[in-house]
């Protein structure tokens, strides 16, 4: 055979090699580009998933009647803090872990916090005999939440601190994936509670496989944290005391808006049974979608802050109160619930613009404007069946409908406030840039 017969036959294996051999770098490139996608995803998503724990201290309340039952030498109002206590270690959790990152930095802050829900949060499945250890178990739940809570909004900040669009994004996401958590971990306790109010404490063994993911995805902060200090300007004393001025100013205004927002979800189904529109069940179904508004806020905040920008808050405090308004006046089941949805919706467009504003402010701004809104959120919440005694006693009202309504005018009233105040803001920037 002549050697031009096997060049022919060799020529689609030579033409194969030289062209494996000359695109090889190139599909190495792209699939080196997969990989880095696919690692980012890991760890934002990673990073994501601790806020499913966030909200998880309230989802065993359906279990307090049992474990009333279980322990009748204990007052109703004591097993029913099982279900608060956890929000006032929370604060004590962000305090300590302010002082504990600078020790070990945010990621071993965040892992210490998981390993605490997870041990603390089993516990009472483990042994509840005593009701001081399963008490003891839950303020330590609280605590552990609380040593993660702010964190997660830091690392976020860390992360992607050079592009304030995808941080608003990834910001509202954590959000997201904080109402998620509470919706689907208070739909399993509701499972497992029928094999026992004790099993049901086992939900929070996702706090697991969590911390894995966590500890194997998530990169250590360290050198992020540099890197961001690295091109971080020190303002001046002026700046620092009007920025910590708004910060208070907002927590402020959150602790009212959490406390009113908080004492709706505790009034809807006695609002509904007073109307005589609905059912119990109608009531629990309310909680639900307003977790389900809170949810679709989540994961649509970056669009809403692109569109809105400052005008978020007080667009959105008016939305809540107009909603709450209409829910008193509402002869059909569907509207409440509808208005429901758009409550939770308007509440949770708040706290995220909050964070991401905060996060745009220096380390140590940042850090301390995010400790002041937790602080405020979660105040709010442990004391807003007080807010709605003190409106009751102040206003001297006799029905639920006029203690929602009057929580509704008091929304009204900040929301007109708020939008005269970033008004009047954003005329003063105009004027001062030309």
């Amino acid at each position: 055979m002549k050697s031009s017969t096997y060049a022919l036959l060799l020529y689609p294996f030579i033409a194969a090699s030289r062209l494996t051999i000359g695109h090889m770098e190139q599909i190495q490139t792209v699939r080196s580009w997969f990989f880095i996608i696919s690692m980012e995803k890991l760890r934002t998503y990673s990073l994501l998933s601790v806020a499913l724990l966030i909200s998880s201290g309230p989802v065993i309340a359906a279990n307090i009647p049992a474990i009333a039952n279980d322990f009748p030498e204990i007052s109703v109002t004591h097993v029913g803090l099982l279900t608060t206590i956890p929000s006032l270690f929370v604060i004590l959790g962000v305090l300590i872990a302010n002082r504990l990152e600078l020790l070990i930095g945010k990621k071993a802050t965040i892992l210490t916090g998981l390993g605490l829900v997870l041990i603390a949060g089993v516990f009472p499945a483990l042994y509840h005999d005593l009701f001081s250890l399963l008490f003891i178990s839950r303020c330590l739940f609280g605590l552990g939440v609380g040593l993660f809570n702010r964190l997660i909004i830091q690392m976020i900040s860390d992360m992607y601190h050079k592009n304030p669009g995808k941080q608003a994004t990834v910001i509202g996401l954590e959000s997201a994936f904080e109402g998620l958590g509470g919706i689907c971990l208070t739909l399993l306790v509701g499972q497992l509670l029928k094999m026992g109010w004790h099993t049901s404490f086992y939900v929070y063994a996702l706090a697991l496989p969590i911390f894995i993911a966590f500890l194997i995805f998530v990169p250590s902060d360290k050198k992020e944290l540099n890197r961001r200090e690295e091109v971080t300007t020190n303002p001046s004393h002026t700046n620092n005391k009007k920025a910590l001025q708004v910060m208070i100013g907002y927590g402020l205004l959150l602790f009212v808006i959490v406390a009113i927002f908080i004492n709706y979800n505790l009034q809807i189904t006695p609002l509904i049974l007073e109307k005589n529109i609905g059912t119990a069940t109608n009531g629990s179904n309310m909680i639900a979608f307003i977790g389900l508004g809170a949810f679709v806020a989540g994961f649509s905040f970056g669009k809403v802050y692109k569109t809105l920008g400052n005008y978020i808050v007080p667009l959105s405090i008016l939305l809540l109160g107009s909603s709450m308004f209409v829910t008193t006046i509402s002869q059909s089941i569907i509207l409440t619930t509808v208005c429901s949805m758009i409550i939770g919706f308007s509440f949770r467009c708040i706290m995220p613009y909050l964070l991401h504003t905060f996060a745009q402010q220096i380390a140590k701004m940042a850090k301390l404007g995010t400790t002041i809104v937790l602080i405020a959120y979660n105040l709010g919440a442990t004391l807003s069946p007080y807010e709605g005694r003190l409106i009751t006693q102040l206003l001297q009202l006799d029905t639920v409908q006029s203690l929602v309504s009057s929580n509704a005018i008091i929304l009204l009233w900040i929301s007109a406030v708020s939008l005269g105040v970033v008004t009047l803001h954003r005329k003063k920037k105009n004027i001062q840039q030309t």
